[in-house]
C-alpha cells in the first residue's frame, strides 16, 4: 500500500475512534433513535424528502429515496413526532424513545383539501413535488428528478431526463441524448454514481454516457452542484446519482409496467426494411419472511427502433484563407450522408434487501445494459478544385464561384457497436445502542464496447476536369453544381479505392469500497452530528483499435456501379447528385468473396484477404502502425478520506469540512521500433503520474422562515485528465492523394494537470405550499488548468518523420492545459401547480428553469478570450402542463445556446455547436375505476425535427446539419 493511503487510513481510523469517545456511556442510555417510513395513506407509496422533527426540538430528519427516515440522540420518553411534507397534511405522532433499541413508525400522510377539492398528487405533479421536497431537505445545493407514480420518467434515458434541470447541456447523438454537461464543465469532469456506487464507462474517455441507463430503470435522480467532503471531488460542474427501485420503496407486493409501439418519420425512405420498433418495461417486487424483513425486485425493460439521417457537412474552410481564392468563403468540399439507424436496447437490474431490525439494513443491487447500434452510412464528398473565378452578374448565384475542376468520392459503411455495461454493489447500514452509524459498501462493474465497421471507398479520377463545377454560397446550407452531372451521378464511373476494416474495443473494470461513520452530538444544545470516512477506487481501462488497410491494385473494373442502387436524396439540398449504393450487399460481397479476410484476427495476426485472386493487398506496415498507435492500457488508483461535522444554530445549519485525495495513474502505450535494415516490431513505454488534492468545503443553509430557505456554499473539485493523455505517444497519420501529402500528428501530454476548481453558491428558495418552487441561485468557479486541445498547422514541412519526404501539410493536435478559466452563472426556477385557479384550470401547472451564463478562459496559443468549452450562454426550459381526473399532458421545450467545442489553430477552425431548441409532447389517459389502473400514452420527440449543427469559425459558415425526424409512440401502462 502506497504510503499516502497508509497516511489517510491512520487518519480515519484515528478520527473515527477519537469520535467515539464523544459520546459517553451515560449520554448513550439518555438518548434512542427513532426510525420509520413516511407514506402517501392513499397508496402507500413512499414520500422522499419529507420532514420529521422531535417537538420542542430541532433535532430531526428528512427522508430518502424509499420514505425512509432515522432520527439518532432523541431524549428517552414520550416524544411527539411533527410531520411535514409539501401539498399534505401536517401530521403529529408519539412514541416511547428508549436507550436500548430502536423506536419504529410508519407515518402516513393525507393530501390537503382546497376549495376546489382534493390535489391530484399522481403522475408529472406528484413527481415534481417530490424533487421539490427532495432539494428542500438536502444539506446542500442539490436539483432532482422523481419518477412518475409507475416508475416511469417521460425521457427515452437518464441524460434527456436530466437536461430539464437548470444548468444542464445535452449532447446528442442522433435524435437522442448521451452525455450532459454540467454549469458549463464538460461531461468528463462530472462524476457519475449508480446507487451511490461509482460504475465503469464504456466510451474512450472518462465521460460516463447517460443513454445507456434506460428511463424505465430509475426511479431517482440528483444532481449535486455543491459537493460535500462526503462525496468524491472529481466533480467540477457536479455529481450525478442515479438511484434505482427497491422493494421498500412501497408496501407489500406490486407490479407495473408498459408497453409502447412507435413511429420514426424517416428522413430519407428506401434505405432498408425496418423493424418492428417497441419501448417497454415490468417491474415486480415484493416483501416476504418475519416482520418483511426480506425484500426482491426486478426490472426489465427493452426497446428498438430504425431511423434515417439526412446530413450535409463543409469540409476544410481554412482552405478558403489560402492566397488566389475569390472573396467568396467557400469550403474545400461539400459531403452529403446518409444514414440507416437502428438502435436496441435492453437492461436487467434487481435489489435484494434483508432488513433484520430498524437499525440494521443490507442490500445487493445487480444491474445489466446491452446496448446495439447498426448504421448503413453512405457519404458522397464532392471537392471543387483549380484555381476559382468570380461569378458574372446574372449568373444565378447571389454569392458564388467557379472552379474549373473537381474530385469526387463515395464511402460505404456499416458500422455495428455493442455496448454492455454491468455490475453489483452490496452493502449494509448499520446504528449501534449509542446512536454512532456505520456503513460500508463496495461495486464492481465492467463495461465494454464492441465496434466494427468495414468502411469501402470509391472515387472518380482526382481533379478532372469533367467534376468542375460551381459553388452557390447563397445559403448556409450550401449547394455545390457540377457543369456535368450526369458524370457525377455515374456509379461507374467510381473505382474502387482503399477498403478499410475497423475494429474497436474498450474494456474498462471499476473497483470501488468505502465505509462511513457518523457520530451524533449535543454540545451546549446544539445538535449536530460529526462523520468521517474512507475510500478507495481503482479503475482498469484497455483500449484496443484496428484499422486494417486493404488497397485495391485491381484492374479498375470494380466500380460503384456494381452496387448501385435506386437514387436517394439528402434533404439539405436538391442537387440529386448521389450515386447511392447498397452497403449491405457491398459489405457482404468484400467480406465473404472479394476479400474473405480472417473474421478471428482482429487485433493480431496475418489479416490478408484469403481469397487468392483478390485485388486487395493488405498495407502491412500501416496495419501494424495502427495496431500499436490505437491500444493503450491505462490504470487510476484513488485513495480518499474526508472529514466533516454539521451543527444546527437554531435556523441556521452549518456543515463543513475536508477531503483529501490522492491520484495515481499508469498509462501504457504503444509504437512501432524500426531497425537499420526497415524491419519494425512493437515497442511500449509506461507513463505513471501521480498527485495529492486536498478539497475543504463549507455549507450554510438559513430557514429564514418556514417556506423560505438561503444557501451559501464554497467547495474545492478536480477533473482529472483522460487517462492515455497522459502518455508521451505520437499517432502519425499519412494521407497521400497524389497530388499532395498530408499528415495528421496526435501527440500525448505527460505535463497534463488536472483541472482545479474553486467554486461558490449562494441561492434563494421559496417553497410554494401547494408544492411549488421559486427558487434563484449564482454561482462562480475560478477554475486552473483548463484542458483543451490545441491545433497547429505548417505547410512545406520537410522531413517531419525522418523518411526524407516533404510535406504539403502537417497538423498536429495536443491536449495541453490553459492557463486560467472562470465561469460566472445565473440560474432560477418557477414550478408551480396551479391549483388556487377555479376549476378546470386548478389542473394547470408550470415547471420552468432558465440557466444564464458567462464565462472565459485564457489559451495561450491564442490571443483574446474564449468562452468556456462546452458552455452554453442561454439555457431554459418550459413545461406548462394540465393534469385532471386521469387526464394529463405536458409540452416540454428545451432552448440551449450556442457552445464552443473545439478551439482550432485559427478562428476560421473553431468549432462551435449551433443554438437548438426542442419540442416534445406528451399526454395520457387513466381509467380509475378499471382493474389495474391502465393508462393510455401518447408521445410526440422533437415535433419541429430540429436539426443538430454546428458550424465553423463564423455562424454562417457551415460545419455540420443533420435532420433525423420525429418520432411518435403510443403505449399503455398498468399496475398491480
Amino acid at each position: 500500500m502506497p504510503n499516502q493511503s497508509r497516511y489517510i487510513l491512520f487518519l480515519t481510523l484515528l478520527f473515527v475512534a477519537l469520535s467515539s469517545l464523544l459520546v459517553p456511556n451515560a449520554a448513550a442510555q439518555s438518548t434512542g433513535v427513532v426510525a420509520g417510513r413516511v407514506v402517501d395513506a392513499g397508496d402507500g407509496t413512499p414520500l422522499p424528502g419529507a420532514n420529521v422533527i422531535v417537538d420542542g426540538t430541532s433535532t430531526g430528519a428528512s427522508t430518502g429515496a424509499e420514505g425512509r427516515f432515522k432520527i439518532r440522540a432523541v431524549p428517552t420518553g414520550t416524544r411527539r413526532l411533527v410531520v411535514s411534507y409539501v401539498s399534505y397534511q401536517d401530521t403529529t405522532v408519539t412514541v416511547e424513545v428508549r436507550g436500548d433499541r430502536t423506536a419504529t413508525r410508519t407515518l402516513e400522510l393525507r393530501s390537503e383539501v382546497t376549495e376546489a377539492g382534493e390535489v391530484v398528487v399522481t403522475g408529472l405533479r406528484e413527481s415534481q413535488m417530490r424533487s421539490v421536497n427532495q432539494k428542500r431537505q438536502a444539506p446542500n445545493v442539490v436539483d432532482a428528478l422523481s419518477a412518475d407514480d409507475i416508475g416511469n420518467l417521460p425521457e427515452k434515458n437518464v441524460a434527456e431526463a436530466v437536461q430539464r434541470l437548470p444548468g444542464i447541456v445535452m449532447r446528442n447523438d442522433r435524435t437522442e441524448g448521451r452525455f450532459v454537461s454540467i454549469r458549463g464543465s464538460a461531461a468528463n469532469l462530472n462524476n457519475v454514481t449508480l446507487n451511490g456506487n461509482s460504475m465503469a464507462s464504456t466510451a474512450g474517455s472518462r465521460a460516463t454516457a447517460l443513454d445507456l441507463l434506460p428511463a424505465e430503470m430509475v426511479s431517482n435522480v440528483e444532481v449535486t452542484k455543491a459537493v460535500t467532503p462526503d462525496m468524491p471531488g472529481n466533480a467540477i460542474g457536479g455529481s450525478v446519482n442515479i438511484s434505482t427501485l427497491s422493494a421498500f420503496d412501497r408496501d407489500g407486493s406490486f407490479l407495473f409496467g408498459s408497453v409502447r409501439g412507435l413511429t420514426h418519420e424517416q428522413q430519407v425512405s428506401g434505405l432498408r426494411d425496418n423493424k418492428f420498433p417497441f419501448r417497454a418495461n415490468l417491474t415486480g417486487g415484493t416483501q416476504f419472511g418475519t416482520d418483511d424483513q426480506f425484500g426482491v425486485l426486478i426490472s426489465a425493460s427493452g426497446s428498438r427502433r430504425d431511423f434515417t439521417t439526412s446530413g450535409l457537412k463543409a469540409e476544410s474552410w481554412e482552405y478558403a484563407l489560402e492566397e488566389g481564392l475569390p472573396t467568396t468563403n467557400v469550403p474545400e468540399a461539400q459531403e452529403q450522408i446518409v444514414e440507416s439507424n437502428r438502435r436496441s436496447r435492453y437492461a436487467l437490474n434487481g435489489s435484494f434487501d434483508w432488513r433484520p431490525s430498524a437499525r440494521t439494513s443490507v442490500y445487493v443491487r445487480p444491474y445489466y445494459t446491452y446496448t446495439d447500434e447498426e448504421k448503413l452510412d453512405n457519404e458522397m464528398e464532392y471537392a471543387l478544385l483549380g484555381q476559382p473565378e468570380e461569378l458574372e452578374a446574372g449568373a444565378g448565384f447571389e454569392n458564388g464561384a467557379r472552379f474549373p475542376e473537381g474530385f469526387a468520392e463515395v464511402d460505404l459503411s456499416f458500422t455495428e457497436e455493442e455496448e454492455s455495461l454491468w455490475g453489483t454493489s452490496a452493502g449494509f447500514e448499520h446504528d449501534f445502542d449509542n446512536s454512532i452509524a456505520w456503513s460500508a459498501s463496495g461495486t464492481y462493474s465492467r463495461g465494454v464496447l464492441d465496434g466494427f465497421s468495414p468502411d469501402g471507398e470509391f472515387a472518380l479520377e482526382e481533379g478532372t476536369e469533367k467534376a468542375a463545377g460551381v459553388a452557390d454560397m447563397s445559403n448556409f446550407l450550401f449547394d455545390f453544381f457540377p457543369e456535368n452531372p450526369k458524370y457525377i451521378r455515374d456509379g461507374s464511373n467510381y473505382t474502387a479505392n482503399d477498403i478499410d476494416l475497423e475494429y474497436e474495443e474498450n474494456t474498462e473494470n471499476t473497483y470501488s469500497a468505502k465505509t462511513d461513520v457518523q457520530v451524533p452530538f449535543t454540545l451546549s444544545e446544539v445538535p449536530g452530528y460529526l462523520k468521517v470516512g474512507g475510500q478507495f477506487s481503482r479503475r482498469d481501462k484497455v483500449v484496443k483499435g484496428a484499422d486494417i488497410e486493404n488497397i485495391y491494385e485491381g484492374d479498375g473494373s470494380l466500380t460503384l456501379g456494381d452496387y448501385q442502387a435506386p437514387r436517394v436524396q439528402t434533404v439539405q439540398v436538391g442537387n440529386s447528385l448521389m450515386p447511392f449504393a447498397n452497403t449491405d450487399a457491398f459489405t457482404s460481397d468484400f467480406l465473404n468473396e472479394i476479400c474473405n479476410p480472417p473474421s478471428n484476427r482482429r487485433f493480431s495476426g496475418d489479416r490478408s484477404c484469403r481469397n487468392p485472386d483478390s485485388p486487395f493487398v493488405l498495407n502491412e506496415e500501416e496495419v501494424a502502425q495502427e495496431d500499436a498507435e490505437n491500444d493503450s492500457k491505462n490504470e487510476e488508483s484513488i485513495y480518499a478520506g474526508y472529514a466533516m461535522a454539521s451543527a444546527e444554530f437554531g435556523a441556521l445549519t452549518a456543515l463543513a469540512g475536508v477531503r483529501l485525495e490522492h491520484t495515481s495513474t499508469s498509462s501504457t502505450r504503444f509504437e512501432l521500433v524500426f531497425d537499420e535494415g526497415g524491419e519494425f516490431e512493437t515497442g511500449s513505454e509506461t507513463f505513471e503520474n501521480a498527485y495529492t488534492d486536498v478539497l475543504p468545503s463549507v455549507h450554510l443553509t438559513f430557514d429564514a422562515s418556514d417556506n423560505l430557505k438561503f444557501r451559501g456554499a464554497w467547495s474545492n473539485t478536480i477533473g482529472r485528465p483522460d487517462y492515455d493523455d497522459l502518455a508521451s505517444f505520437s499517432e502519425v497519420e499519412i494521407n497521400d492523394t497524389g497530388n499532395q501529402l498530408r499528415a495528421s500528428v496526435n501527440e500525448g501530454n505527460p505535463d497534463l494537470k488536472p483541472y482545479r476548481a474553486m467554486n461558490f453558491d449562494l441561492t434563494a428558495e421559496y417553497y410554494i405550499p401547494n408544492g411549488g418552487l421559486a427558487s434563484v441561485a449564482g454561482f462562480y468557479k475560478r477554475i486552473d488548468n483548463p484542458i483543451y486541445e490545441f491545433e497547429s498547422e505548417e505547410r512545406g514541412v520537410q522531413d517531419p518523420f525522418g523518411d526524407g519526404r516533404t510535406f504539403d501539410r502537417v497538423q498536429r493536435e495536443q491536449e495541453r492545459n490553459a492557463d486560467l478559466g472562470t465561469i460566472l452563472g445565473l440560474e432560477a426556477t418557477y414550478q408551480q401547480p396551479f391549483t388556487f385557479l377555479p376549476a378546470p384550470f386548478d389542473g394547470l401547472g408550470l415547471n420552468s428553469n432558465l440557466t444564464v451564463t458567462d464565462s472565459e478562459v485564457d489559451v495561450p496559443s491564442r490571443e483574446g478570450d474564449f468562452p468556456f468549452f462546452e458552455q452554453a450562454d442561454l439555457v431554459y426550459n418550459a413545461v406548462p402542463y394540465f393534469q385532471k381526473a386521469g387526464f394529463e399532458t405536458r409540452v416540454a421545450l428545451n432552448y440551449r445556446g450556442d457552445y464552443l467545442l473545439d478551439l482550432g489553430d485559427t478562428p476560421v477552425e473553431d468549432t462551435y455547436v449551433k443554438e437548438r431548441t426542442t419540442v416534445d409532447v406528451n399526454a395520457s389517459y387513466e381509467f380509475n375505476d378499471v382493474l389495474a389502473q391502465p393508462t393510455l400514452m401518447v408521445q410526440i420527440e422533437n415535433v419541429t425535427n430540429e436539426p443538430e449543427v454546428e458550424y465553423e469559425g463564423q455562424e454562417e459558415n457551415l460545419g455540420y446539419h443533420f435532420l433525423s425526424g420525429r418520432t411518435v409512440t403510443i403505449g399503455f401502462s398498468a399496475e398491480f
